[in-house]
């Protein structure tokens, strides 16, 4: 694998990123003030994670790695970078089912919708509605 790089997205490759999601995660929309950590390898975007502020909470959203370099450990290295400055008791995840492990690898643990902050279960009642199959994950330092 070529040298992985990680680091805060820069304004200017905001057009690129918003092309990468409509390729591979079409639902998706970038909404202004996310933090969002990129993964880059030969200067090209192949990894992303957002987070968005919900009243006083903070939401990791948008996880994405390309499918051609998935399974190679860049989810981890988004989420070890992430664990550095960010990621803190008020981080909450909404991750597909098949992704808990790896969530749970990086301090995340599964939580109840009742142990949700109120604005995040509406939010999560939304999502879920529309058929995605996902749990709520806290994440503990």
């Amino acid at each position: 694998m070529d040298s992985l790089i990680i680091k805060d997205l820069e304004p200017l490759r905001l057009p690129l990123l918003k092309k990468l999601y409509k390729s591979h995660y079409p639902s998706t929309k970038i909404k202004a003030g996310e933090k969002i950590i990129v993964a880059e390898q030969n200067s090209k975007i192949v990894g992303v994670v957002r987070y968005r502020e919900v009243d006083k909470w903070q939401l990791l959203t948008g996880m994405l790695v390309v499918p051609e370099v998935r399974n190679q450990g860049i989810a981890s290295q988004l989420l070890r970078f992430s664990q550095k400055d960010i990621l803190h008791d008020q981080v909450f995840c909404f991750a597909y089912e098949h992704l808990e492990e790896l969530y749970s690898a990086h301090g995340f643990t599964t939580i109840r919708v009742e142990q949700l902050p109120s604005a995040l279960a509406r939010l999560y009642l939304r999502y879920t509605q529309t058929g995605k199959p996902l749990i709520i994950m806290q994440y503990h330092s």
